[in-house]
């Protein structure tokens, strides 16, 4: 199922809910659930604050087969691909961090694939979860 959310983080609800119901019906545990809503959660929030001169709406589409797969895909963006390893020291304490990326990097640990493509401008994030069922 596709649907477009307005680039704001007043979209946060909605695009909740959206997941929800298409994972709710597809049987995904919930260990699943809370990783695919995380993930997208962050990667939606970073789309719309580090692209604000992008106007357009952020396209989102989850499908349930036997594993989750969830796609985000904005135009006129910038090119940021979230693939790119994140070195974050977790054990650090937080005078030593350095603020930024820890998002990114628990993408990449919470997702089980993670895909991304750039071309003219379209900025599109895969990425899969196993749906437990």
């Amino acid at each position: 199922m596709k649907r477009a959310f307005a680039r704001s983080n007043d979209s946060l609800t909605a695009l909740y809910e959206f997941a929800e119901d298409i994972l709710e019906a597809g049987d995904v545990v919930d260990a699943a659930r809370f990783a695919v809503h995380l993930a997208l959660e962050e990667l939606f929030v970073n789309m719309v604050k580090y692209n604000p001169d992008t106007k357009g709406d952020i396209d989102v589409e989850v499908t349930v087969e036997d594993k989750v797969t969830v796609t985000l895909t904005e135009y006129g963006a910038a090119e940021f691909d979230v693939t790119v390893p994140k070195n974050v020291d977790t054990n650090a304490s937080l005078e030593e961090r350095t603020p930024g990326g820890l998002g990114v990097y628990l993408i990449q640990n919470l997702t089980d694939s993670l895909d991304y493509q750039y071309s003219d401008g379209r900025s599109r994030v895969i990425f899969t979860k196993e749906s437990g069922i």
